[in-house]
């Protein structure tokens, strides 16, 4: 009797075995792609952040460079009030005391407009570039976390699977090892000796 119930069991551990192989192949190829897709989907966000990022800095640079050539146009440009002077200086000419005086207050009126420009640039780059990476904290929220979750899922199930896979093995080899044992009760007896 227990050879067959070794024989049978046998059987049946060995296709457990396999079935349980099978499954663990499909759940090894899902995980591998869960994870290059988590990879590939952190890289793109990454990237694109990145991207806009240096846009931003970028936009604020040539923002920046263009209010300077405003204000200095403005100031020192034709028809802006220290034009005269300015034309004057660049024609080499010297300037009297009272021209240096309104040269150095029109170049501390620039200054403090550059400044005061400056600042503001700084203060709308910093709010838009919190505003950028809460965006793509909420991207990474709502786009990568699903992957990530399915690739934890998966690799819970791949450890469950390997876990089956070994105790289906164990079973293989004890019921083989019975079917073994009870074989050699099996056979006949030739010395007539009772077992």
């Amino acid at each position: 009797m227990g050879f067959l119930l070794g024989a049978f069991g046998k059987l049946a551990a060995g296709r457990r075995v396999r079935q349980l192989q099978a499954k663990m192949m499909r759940v090894q190829s899902r995980l591998r792609r869960a994870t290059r897709q988590v990879a590939d989907m952190d890289k793109m966000l990454q990237r694109q952040e990145k991207m806009e990022l240096n846009s931003l800095t970028m936009m604020s640079n040539s923002g920046m460079m263009g209010a300077k050539s405003t204000i200095w146009n403005s100031i020192f440009g034709s028809g802006g009030v220290g034009s005269a002077i300015y034309e004057k200086m660049q024609g080499g000419g010297q300037l009297n005391t009272e021209e240096n005086n309104q040269y150095a207050n029109y170049m501390s009126q620039y200054n403090m407009q550059i400044n005061n420009m400056s600042t503001m640039n700084e203060m709308n780059v910093s709010m838009m570039k919190q505003q950028i990476e809460d965006k793509y904290e909420y991207l990474r929220e709502s786009m990568l976390q699903p992957l990530k979750d399915e690739e934890e899922m998966l690799q819970t199930e791949q450890d469950s699977l390997q876990s089956q896979i070994q105790i289906a093995q164990e079973d293989y080899k004890a019921c083989k090892q019975m079917e073994q044992q009870d074989a050699k009760n099996l056979a006949p007896s030739y010395t007539g000796a009772a077992g």
